[in-house]
């Protein structure tokens, strides 16, 4: 099904499908009743049921009632033909016995004939039993009394019948084989009893067998009923239930997919119909809750515009791999309201709200219908301008934006003029995504406020790089020390008359994972913005300090070698960053008063008393502190009297080419004497010839550094060189070598 129907506009609820609840189309209240059921699932499946059980209780009566009629049957019949057989057997042997008695009376032998008279009488009862136990009306009752007929006559016959026995006198041999042939008749009468008997029971058998084929016939018969009743209830049951069912699945599918016009067929008015309508009805619901959540989700509550939502997934569009829109050239404009804080304070949010959505409704109308504008939030807006080739179609619209905020404002009694500034930025080849474009443009916005404000200022890829650059680091750099991207190297302060290394300053390098190693003017002011100058700073202090102190452990000559590490004057107010310093140097193997610590003169000067007292407590520790770019600060006499200083490091441009030599020489003198006056050591920075070692030697300075003497390098060079003992005072060859680098 559809999930629009054709000719509909978007966001309109489509026709329900036929079958469906009349009432799907519009928002059921919750009273709203839909049409009354017409059949019931749970009364007609109910009684499906009990047919189908009725039947299978038809079924098992039937079959006990004829296995055990069947079961009867046959138990009755040889019953009947065992005592049957039993009492023909006792007749036939009492026959056999008299017939024997009665041989002995013809042949006039001795014999009792009161017995044999006596036998006559058990033989008729026996024969009155058999008679009584076989059926009447059937031919084994005549043979039976067919044969007690001819075993009375046939006694009668010979003289041997009751009382003709008392009278029976002489030998009668002569009747004998007639008598013999008479009782053999009589035998042969019992064993066709016996045959009747066997045919009575056969039958019996053949009943049985009937009766067998009825209840087989009669179980198939149900069977059959059984097989037509599951198949009919089956194709109901597709069509009553898994139909719908299968439906309703259907459209949960639908609903999940985010279809939310789908409707489910009402197939019959009963359980899942009603089911059906119910889902119909909340799908209406889903859709309509969806529609308005969609629209408060991409929409600002306040001016009815587009939200950040909205532009982010507009934007996102034109950069997807399938978009029409892919090669076009859109431009984005960022605009923010000037000083519109204040407009807040002064008089309230409620009216600085409705200036907002005076403010909207005049930027929807500087645009085109295809340009799109959004509110981010607060009093920022931003525009999308659709098909800009080379950025003038978007510098026009802000022009226009500027002429529409020359009219004032009208805000209840209160007349306002408002000015904004406006960051412009063009869709290139190389813009990754929607985010990176929304970036460009509010940085443009944000030059545009810094340059004095109610002005368009266009994108600068160069410094966005820069700034995208810095802020790289920054959301790096509080990874470096935990991580140890860290690294140190260190530049030896070098005797001037002797060549011996003194000491060495610790300089730091950051070894980052993509931009590769990082000198301290890259990262080290972002430190101190971000405030991880405190971790760099105790990373390398307590770095550098043992190092230094394995050094002089291990090598000779090294006894007395120090160590010099800069500290930021960001790092000496924070109390907990100054003790983190303190419990450092504190540690014996850190040899406090082997390290220098070097500040800035114009950062000392720059700050307050808080940073001078932080080096007096710092120096408790036995630490000395170096003065670092003397000269360069314009500090008094009077402060640099009172700074706890122990060196002066005299700033490389007192030595600098620009200078004559008259003049240099001058200026050192100068700081020179002053230092001896303060007591106080110097070291010259900066030695990058011969000519300026030989002007500090003259002036008696005794100690300097700079890439003349030795460059910064690794510790594994460091070692080499103490290790070696070679005094640092290069000849003409390396002079030579110098001047070339």
């Amino acid at each position: 099904m559809d999930a629009q129907v054709p000719g509909t506009a978007p966001g309109t609820a489509a026709a329900p499908p036929a079958g469906s609840h009349p009432g799907a189309a519009g928002s059921p209240g919750p009273d709203a009743a839909g049409p009354e059921r017409t059949w019931s699932l749970q009364r007609e499946w109910s009684r499906a049921f009990l047919v189908m059980l009725t039947a299978l209780l038809i079924g098992a009566v039937v079959t006990i009632v004829g296995v055990r009629g069947l079961m009867n049957q046959v138990e009755e019949t040889s019953r009947r033909l065992q005592v049957e057989l039993e009492k023909v057997e006792v007749l036939r042997s009492a026959l056999d016995a008299h017939e024997q008695l009665g041989h002995q009376l013809l042949a006039n032998a001795p014999a009792d004939r009161s017995a044999f008279v006596r036998q006559q009488d058990e033989i008729s009862r026996l024969f009155g039993e058999t008679a009584a136990v076989l059926p009447g009306d059937t031919a084994s009752r005549e043979k039976l009394d067919a044969a007690r007929q001819s075993w009375q006559e046939a006694l009668a016959a010979h003289g041997l019948w009751g009382s003709q026995v008392q009278s029976l006198q002489g030998s009668h041999l002569d009747q004998t084989p007639a008598f013999a042939a008479s009782s053999a008749a009589i035998r042969m009468q019992l064993a066709d009893i016996r045959r009747y008997s066997l045919a009575e029971m056969d039958d019996g058998l053949a009943h049985s067998a009937e009766l067998e084929r009825f209840l087989f016939i009669g179980r198939s018969a149900l069977f059959v009923a059984a097989l037509g009743a599951t198949a009919y209830f089956r194709r109901r049951m597709v069509k009553d239930i898994i139909r719908p069912v299968e439906s309703m699945h259907h459209g949960v599918r639908k609903l999940q997919a985010g279809n939310y016009n789908h409707r489910i067929e009402v197939f019959r008015r009963d359980e899942l119909g009603e089911l059906a309508e119910a889902f119909n009805g909340m799908a209406l619901a889903v859709r309509n809750s969806h529609e308005a959540l969609t629209h408060r989700a991409t929409h600002d509550p306040l001016t009815g515009l587009a939200n950040r939502a909205a532009l982010m997934e507009h934007l996102t569009a034109s950069f997807g791999a399938g978009s029409t829109r892919r090669n076009r050239n859109e431009g984005l404009l960022f605009i923010d309201i000037d000083d519109f804080k204040e407009v807040n304070d002064s008089l309230g949010h409620e009216r600085g709200d409705a200036l907002l959505v005076q403010l909207a409704a005049r930027l929807v109308a500087c645009v085109r219908s295809d340009d799109m504008v959004a509110r981010l939030g607060g009093d920022e807006f931003a525009i999308v301008v659709m098909d800009d080739d080379a950025g003038s179609v978007t510098a026009g619209i802000a022009e226009r934006i500027h002429e529409a905020l020359r009219a004032p404002f009208f805000v209840g009694e209160d007349r306002l003029t408002v000015t904004a500034s406006m960051g412009a930025v063009q869709r290139r080849l190389d813009t990754s995504d929607a985010a990176e474009l929304l970036r460009q443009a509010d940085f443009a916005m944000y030059l545009a406020k810094h340059g004095g404000k109610a002005r368009l200022q266009l994108f600068d890829a160069e410094g966005y790089d820069h700034m995208t650059y810095r802020a790289a680091l920054k959301r790096d750099l509080a990874a470096a020390a935990p991580e140890g991207q860290l690294r140190l190297e260190y530049q030896p302060i070098v005797d001037l008359t002797s060549g011996a290394i003194l000491g060495v300053e610790a300089l730091v390098r950051w070894q980052h994972p993509t931009l590769g190693l990082l000198a301290p003017s890259e990262f080290i002011p972002i430190a101190e913005e971000t405030g991880d100058i405190d971790a760099v700073g105790c990373w390398v202090l307590d770095t550098a300090s043992r190092q230094a102190a394995g050094w002089r452990k291990a090598l000779p000559r090294c006894e007395h070698l120090w160590v010099s590490v800069n500290l930021s004057t960001i790092q000496l107010p924070n109390p907990r960053n100054l003790a983190a310093i303190k419990r450092i140097l504190a540690d014996p193997a850190a040899q406090a008063d082997k390290v220098v610590l070097e500040v800035t003169e114009t950062a000392l000067a720059g700050s307050t008393d808080g940073g001078i007292a932080a080096l007096k407590t710092l120096k408790e520790t036995g630490v000395r502190v170096a003065i670092d770019d003397f000269g360069t600060g314009y500090s008094s006499l009077s402060s640099l009297a009172v700074l706890p200083a122990d060196i002066l490091k005299i700033d490389r441009s007192f030595l600098g080419r620009q200078a004559s030599e008259a003049q240099s020489a001058a200026m050192l003198e100068g700081i020179l004497g002053l230092a001896r006056m303060l007591s106080l050591e110097v070291v010259a920075e900066g030695v990058e010839d011969r000519r300026q070692l030989e002007l500090l030697r003259a002036l008696d300075c005794h100690m300097g550094q700079g890439y003349f003497l030795a460059r910064p390098a690794p510790a594994e060079m460091i070692v080499a060189l103490l290790a070696a003992g070679a005094p640092l005072q290069p000849g003409p060859a390396e002079l030579e070598r110098a001047v070339d680098s």
